[in-house]
C-alpha cells in the first residue's frame, strides 16, 4: 500500500527529525508528517543560543532546514497535514488527518512539541530567540553583567531571577499580583539578592526592540514605565503539548502530556513519544535531538523484533 510505512513520526522538530533520520539509515520506511515548520519552538526562534557544533549565531529555521534535508538524504518522506486521529489497525496503527488522508504504521513517534499557544504577551514570539527565553540555565549567558526581566509570580519564575543573577547584573522582576506564589524561603533570598529589583503590581504591556530586545514597557502604579533590557525572561503563560490526536490510545498526563517509560515508549505497544511533549514546555533543542535519537533506536528494535 502507497500509504503504508515501517514508521510514522508525527511532528518535524529535532526530536522528529533525529528519530527519523536515525531509523531511514537503518533501513526502514519512513514517513514524518508534521503541520508546519514554523508553528514549533525551534523554528520560532530567530536565534538559537546554543546547540551543539554551532557557535555562530543561527535560527531555529536554518537548524530544521538541514535536519529535513538530512532526513530526506536518509530516505524519510515528508508531508504537510495536520493529524486528527490515531487508532489501531490490523498491521499496526491508522494516522488519520485533517485533509482526510490516512495513512497505515506499524509503529508511531509522537515528537508534536509544546508549542500550542495563542495567548502570547505582546512582543514575545516576535523576539524568541532575539531576547526572549523561557530557559535561564540555556540563555543566561546571553545578559552576562546586562540588565535583564523576569515576568511572572510563581515559584519557578522566582527561582528562575535566583538563577539569573548568576549572569546579570540587574533583574527587574515583573510580577502581575500584589504577591508571589512562593514560600517565605524564596521571598528572603530574592530581598537580600541586589541583583534582583521586585516590581509588584506590575504588568507587562509590550516588548521593545529592533533585531533584538531592547526594553520592556510595564504597567505600575497607575501608569506606563520603560526599562531598558536585553533579556526577557517569561514564566506568565503554561504551554500546552499537542496531544489531543492521542487521548484515545496511549495514556496521558493531566496536563496532555505523555507518559513513557526509560526507553520512550507508552502505554500502547508500538506507540513512542519523545521531545517537549513529555514535560509540556519548551526545552533545549539539544535535549530534544538526544531524545529523538534514543527513541529512534528503541523504535528499530521494536521493529526488528517483530
Amino acid at each position: 500500500m502507497q500509504n503504508s510505512f515501517d514508521a510514522i513520526i508525527i511532528g518535524g522538530g529535532p526530536a522528529g527529525c533525529a528519530a527519523a533520520a536515525f531509523l531511514a539509515r537503518c533501513k526502514w520506511n519512513v514517513l514524518i508528517i508534521d503541520r508546519s515548520s514554523s508553528e514549533g519552538f525551534l523554528g520560532s526562534l530567530g536565534n538559537v543560543s546554543y546547540f551543539p557544533g554551532f557557535p555562530e549565531s543561527i535560527s531555529g529555521a536554518e537548524i530544521l532546514k538541514r535536519m529535513r534535508r538530512q532526513c530526506e538524504l536518509e530516505g524519510a518522506r515528508l508531508a504537510t497535514e495536520t493529524v486528527s486521529a490515531v487508532s489501531a489497525a490490523e498491521t499496526g496503527f491508522k494516522i488519520s488527518t485533517e485533509s482526510g488522508k490516512e495513512f497505515l504504521s506499524r509503529a508511531i513517534l509522537a515528537a508534536t512539541g509544546a508549542a500550542s499557544r495563542t495567548n502570547y504577551l505582546h512582543g514575545e514570539r516576535e523576539f524568541l530567540g532575539r531576547g526572549v527565553s523561557y530557559d535561564v540555565l540555556a540563555d543566561g549567558p546571553s545578559v552576562a553583567k546586562r540588565t535583564a526581566s523576569v515576568i511572572g509570580k510563581t515559584r519557578e519564575a522566582a527561582e528562575a531571577a535566583i538563577a539569573l543573577s548568576r549572569f546579570a547584573e540587574k533583574i527587574h522582576f515583573i510580577i502581575p499580583s500584589n504577591k508571589l506564589e512562593v514560600g517565605d524561603d524564596l521571598i528572603e533570598a530574592m530581598k537580600s539578592n541586589r541583583a534582583i529589583e521586585l516590581h509588584f503590581s506590575a504588568s507587562l504591556k509590550k516588548i521593545n526592540g529592533d533585531e533584538h530586545v531592547k526594553s520592556i514597557t510595564v504597567f505600575t502604579a497607575g501608569q506606563e514605565k520603560e526599562l531598558p533590557v536585553v533579556g526577557v525572561f517569561t514564566f506568565v503563560h503554561e504551554h500546552k503539548s499537542t496531544t489531543a490526536f492521542l487521548d484515545k490510545i496511549v495514556e496521558l498526563g493531566a496536563t496532555g502530556t505523555v507518559k513513557v517509560d526509560r526507553g520512550f515508549a507508552t502505554s500502547a505497544a508500538g506507540v513512542f513519544a519523545c521531545g517537549d511533549l513529555l514535560c509540556g514546555r519548551p526545552q533545549l533543542p539539544a535535549v530534544a535531538v538526544s531524545q529523538g535519537l534514543l527513541a529512534g533506536m528503541n523504535m528499530d528494535r521494536h521493529l526488528s523484533s517483530k
